[in-house]
C-alpha cells in the first residue's frame, strides 16, 4: 500500500511530496527511476528524504516505523534540505517551516487513518 500527498511551499518555488509505504525500498527504486538518479541501493532505513532537484523533495517512510520520532527526523532532514539549498541562515525560518510542513504530515495521516505510534 501506498499513500501520497503533496505540499506545495510558494515561498521557496517547491514541493514536498510525503509517502508512506509499505516497502521502502521499492519506493526508493521508483523515485530514483523516475528522476533518471544513480542506482538506488537497498538500506534498513525507517525512512527517506529523496532530492532530485531544487523544486522536490520526497519525504517517504515506512508504514511499519510510523512514529513520533521517525516523523520528526524526516521533516528535520526535509527542512535542512529546503534551507541549505537556498542558502537561508535564519534558524527562525526553518523553525516556521519544520512547523508547517509537520502539520501538514499529520494532518495527511489523520485523514488518512494512518495511526502514529510512540517509539
Amino acid at each position: 500500500m501506498r499513500y501520497l500527498s503533496t505540499l506545495k511551499l510558494p515561498t521557496y518555488q517547491c514541493r514536498v511530496i510525503v509517502i508512506v509505504t509499505d516497502d521502502l525500498n521499492k519506493e526508493g527504486r521508483r523515485i530514483y527511476k523516475k528522476h533518471d538518479l544513480e542506482v538506488y541501493e537497498d538500506d534498513e532505513a525507517e525512512g527517506m528524504v529523496i532530492c532530485p532537484d531544487l523544486t522536490q523533495y520526497y519525504l517517504v517512510i515506512s508504514k511499519v516505523h510510523l512514529t513520533y520520532n521517525t516523523i520528526a527526523h524526516e521533516c528535520h532532514h526535509v527542512v535542512q534540505g529546503i534551507v541549505k539549498d537556498r542558502g537561508i541562515e535564519d534558524d527562525e525560518a526553518g523553525a516556521w517551516l519544520a512547523g508547517h510542513i509537520s502539520e501538514f504530515v499529520y494532518k495527511f495521516l489523520q485523514k488518512r487513518k494512518l495511526g502514529v505510534k510512540h517509539g
